[in-house]
């Protein structure tokens, strides 16, 4: 009988000691080395440490006990080991912001920074911006009226060059132009739409973006449509003889080719007359035989004081 209650409670103790250590053993974040030494630590294996990393990552994240921080530090260590390594970039950020525990304000600061590093590597790719741009305007958490709409003009300017590069849904216009309405800039949601809809092909696309603008402009999106496909007619025919080897939404941005010449005295002053080579406009000379005074035009003539005559006699 003895035997067995020391035996119940060394169970009970071992359960109870268990049970204070299993949160820590589960909360144990992955080893990464800090971005500036990992490639030190690696040997110059940068690529295999990389590869072995990322096994890692996936298996840290797809388990159920995870931190933004633990995820951030394996993803920061990836992009330096191997920076052309494009997947990480998207796939890494967007698991620091759906981690189990710990998203932050700072966790999705350390997102943003993997998609600004991913965005200079890889600047077509038009997935990096655009879930940044998300990050600023939906996931940041502020009470400061104007760092909040400091994150939403930024977000928004994101979103809209994500929008102009190569395999962009051109839909996304619509949460742009929502976004630039609630900023109280009408104008620019508008001109966004009227871009977007001169380079976009899609049908259902279009008649999404037509909805939006003639929400905007109070108007009817059947007159819209009309006006803007003879807008769409111009833009076709000055894109086809500019430039027709880019991309539309490109052309957008390049504007017609430059001159292959230029004029020396336009560009030294602006386009203005060179000084001296135009004759310098004078005023008409003032007839002596009707002076007319210059502070009063309707005020009589002043007397000849030359001639030595005095006012007329009435």
């Amino acid at each position: 009988m003895l035997v067995a209650l020391l035996a119940l409670g060394g169970a009970r103790a071992a359960r109870i000691a268990a049970e204070h250590r299993a949160p820590q053993v589960i909360a144990d974040e992955p080893y990464a080395p800090a971005p500036d030494t990992a490639p030190l630590v690696t040997l110059g294996y940068r690529e295999l440490f990389a590869d072995l990393l990322f096994l890692r990552l996936g298996g840290y994240f797809g388990g159920r006990e995870n931190t933004a921080n633990g995820i951030a530090g394996l993803v920061e260590a990836i992009v330096a080991l191997d920076p052309h390594y494009q997947r990480i970039y998207e796939w890494g950020a967007r698991a620091i912001t759906l981690a189990g525990r710990g998203v932050d304000n700072q966790a999705y600061r350390r997102a943003l920074a993997v998609l600004e590093a991913g965005g200079q590597r890889f600047p077509d790719d038009w997935k990096l911006p655009y879930l940044a741009g998300e990050i600023y305007t939906q996931d940041l958490r502020t009470t400061n009226p104007a760092e909040r709409r400091a994150w939403d003009e930024r977000g928004t300017l994101l979103t809209e060059s994500a929008i102009r590069k190569p395999n962009a849904p051109a839909e996304a216009a619509t949460w742009a132009a929502t976004m630039r309405t609630r900023l109280g800039q009408h104008q620019r949601a508008v001109d966004g739409l009227r871009e977007m809809l001169l380079v976009t092909g899609d049908g259902s696309t279009r008649a999404r973006l037509l909805g939006k603008l003639a929400e905007l402009e109070h108007g009817s999106a059947n007159e819209l449509a009309s006006e803007l496909l003879d807008a769409r007619r111009r833009f076709d025919a000055a894109w086809l003889a500019d430039r027709p080897a880019v991309p539309a939404s490109m052309y957008v941005l390049l504007g017609p080719p430059l001159a292959p010449t230029f004029d020396l005295a336009a560009l030294a002053t602006g386009g203005h007359e060179l000084v001296g080579t135009q004759p310098i406009e004078r005023p008409d000379p003032i007839d002596p035989i009707d002076p007319i005074d210059p502070i009063d035009p309707m005020a009589p003539a002043a007397p000849d004081v030359s001639s030595g005559a005095g006012p007329s006699s009435p």
